[in-house]
């Protein structure tokens, strides 16, 4: 198959800064921040700092009457998505152009004060609603896996468009602030009562933002209108199997998929001319990051983290931070990181300290997440990439189904709870059956007790650490109510406005990926993660997505399938995919 180049076609970024491109790296380079003081009292009870869009930005917007019949985040991602597409030129209805969503928490503002789940909150029927307005018929794919969403979009979409299956790919991604979303950082006391300072001596936290970001990539070079064509080069992606809510202590495994992604691209570190990593401001992760580029080779690269300009977006993070390194290409300009005064992290890295031109020729940008995950992505204008992406590979080796209070293993029961009185009682008798005494089981919630026991089971008889490195094993999994269950679990304490207390220990597990962090905890598996929201199982994407993993040739097994759990429903579906 011949070796595909995936260029950036179009692009948009809605931000408290503009809702265009252009308007937001005018504000940048002129060192302007959306960082301000708030109170309001429907968003927490207490002054807090943020990045928020003003409503009336919005509604001024030509598109805004046409969107009455959206909620806030579909209209953000709409406008976003309508000038990229535009722009780009490519056909957004077409069977060849598919849409990537990234978000971590979507409509989540529609569970507050409400008795019932609105379908609405969905990640899928977000997606569904806002790719019909594009009139497009295929089925989004929709990635909700932390604050790495929206590089793992580009990633996603790299690969889409290499292995032959789509010619364009509309990549969105958004978030936005919320009386959700706020309460529960605030729980964990990392939220900077000043706008953050990332790798500063004097960090003390994160500065919340919200924001949407299109980018269309595309493997037809005419549509591309610049002059030097910017190229999506690699991509990878690890987890730390560390911590759900803390990063790694050595930056090994970001280190592990920033080299992947640099091998990707055919580039050495000395090549690198800037790296925008995610660069939260909060203690740990900005030192995690310093050791990462020192053990990547990229300690002495320009260093950059755009958090202070528009705060961490979630889910849209990565995805705006891209289409702004892509500008700077463009544009040769080097952003300077904003807040950072004076070195303090553990390693001597290079961070930007100025606004200036700059040979911008390939930038790494990383993002890192809850459940221990990170991912990394290249853009170039010298390097395509070189690895190639094909469906069909693989073989499923296992099979674990979990559900009707039994547990089949390769088409044989070998778990029967039938006697038991209901959910917790079954999977606690049926992890207990097969499992040494385990104290971390008892803390999950009961999406990652139903993905931990089914993998156990899974593997049962099967010791993967003997045959493949821990970095080799990759997990893939997909489900339709992300982590609404506990999501509603959080929104019941803060609907409570007598006893309000927002608890980090429910918090922490409003993402659908924590499955994944607690199984990759559990078995020390550290290669690529990917989870996807979609409305059932559908096998065959699954092992698509399994084979693309597989081609990297850094994942010589990938554990996928489905993990879906919300109020009586209960399903999981894992497959042992390897590349025998």
């Amino acid at each position: 198959m011949e070796n595909r180049i995936v260029y950036v076609a179009g692009d948009n970024v809605v931000t408290s800064l503009g809702l265009t491109t252009a308007e937001n790296v005018e504000n940048i380079l002129a060192e302007q921040t959306g960082i301000k003081y708030y109170e309001d009292g429907a968003i927490y009870p207490e002054p807090f700092m943020a990045s928020r869009i003003d409503d009336a930005t919005l509604a001024s917007h030509p598109l805004w009457k046409e969107l009455s019949n959206y909620h806030r985040l579909e209209k953000m991602m709409i406008i976003s998505a309508a000038d990229a597409i535009n722009r780009s030129g490519v056909d957004a209805s077409s069977s060849r152009t598919a849409f990537v969503f990234s978000s971590t928490k979507g409509n989540i503002d529609l569970l507050a004060n409400s008795s019932q789940l609105n379908r609405d909150a969905e990640l899928m029927e977000m997606a569904l609603r806002v790719a019909r307005f594009f009139h497009s018929d295929n089925r989004p794919y929709v990635i909700s896996n932390a604050c790495i969403s929206g590089v793992l979009a580009v990633m996603l979409g790299q690969r889409l468009l290499k292995s032959g299956l789509y010619d364009n790919v509309v990549l969105i991604g958004g978030d936005t602030i919320t009386e959700f979303v706020v309460s529960g950082f605030m729980s964990f006391k990392s939220v900077s009562p000043n706008p953050c300072k990332p790798y500063d001596k004097n960090r003390d936290g994160l500065s919340m933002g919200e924001g949407a970001a299109t980018m269309v990539l595309t493997v037809d070079k005419s549509l591309v209108k610049d002059a030097r064509p910017v190229m999506v080069a690699g991509g990878a992606s690890s987890n730390d199997a560390n911590h759900i809510s803390g990063p790694s202590r050595t930056g090994y495994e970001l280190n592990l998929a920033i080299r992947s992604a640099m091998d990707d691209a055919e580039l050495t570190p000395e090549q690198i001319d800037l790296v925008d990593m995610h660069g939260t401001a909060t203690v740990y992760n900005d030192e995690m990051e310093s050791k990462a580029l020192d053990l990547a080779g990229l300690a002495d690269r320009p260093l950059l983290s755009l958090k202070g300009y528009f705060g961490h977006t979630l889910g849209a993070s990565g995805l705006i931070e891209s289409v702004l390194c892509v500008e700077s290409m463009r544009r040769q300009m080097q952003y300077r990181t904003l807040g950072y005064s004076e070195l303090g992290v553990p390693v001597q890295v290079n961070v930007t300290t100025e606004t200036k031109p700059a040979q911008l020729n390939n930038i790494l940008k990383t993002a890192s997440g809850f459940g221990g995950c990170n991912a990394a992505v290249v853009f170039s204008t010298e390097n395509k990439g070189s690895r190639q992406y094909a469906t069909g590979r693989g073989k499923i080796t296992h099979e674990c189904v979990v559900s009707g209070k039994k547990i089949e293993v390769d088409g044989k029961v070998v778990f029967d709870g039938s006697s038991a009185e209901d959910y917790a009682t079954f999977i606690r008798s049926a992890f207990k059956a097969i499992s040494e005494p385990y104290m971390k089981f008892s803390k999950m919630d009961d999406l990652c007790k139903l993905g931990v026991t089914a993998v156990e089971y899974l593997l049962q008889n099967d010791d993967l650490h003997s045959r493949y490195k821990e970095e080799e094993v990759s997990m893939l999994l997909a489900n339709r109510f992300s982590s609404l269950e506990t999501d509603c679990n959080h929104q019941r304490i803060i609907d409570d406005r007598e006893f309000y207390q927002p608890s980090p220990a429910v918090f922490v597990y409003t993402l659908a990926n924590i499955v994944m962090g607690e199984i990759c905890i559990r078995r020390k598996f550290k290669g690529e993660n990917l989870f996807i929201i979609d409305s059932e199982l559908n096998k065959e994407r699954m092992l698509e997505l399994a084979s693309f993993s597989l081609t990297t040739g850094t994942a010589k097994a990938v554990i996928t399938g489905w993990v879906d759990f919300f109020g009586e429903e209960y399903s999981a579906h894992i497959y042992l995919v390897e590349d025998l």
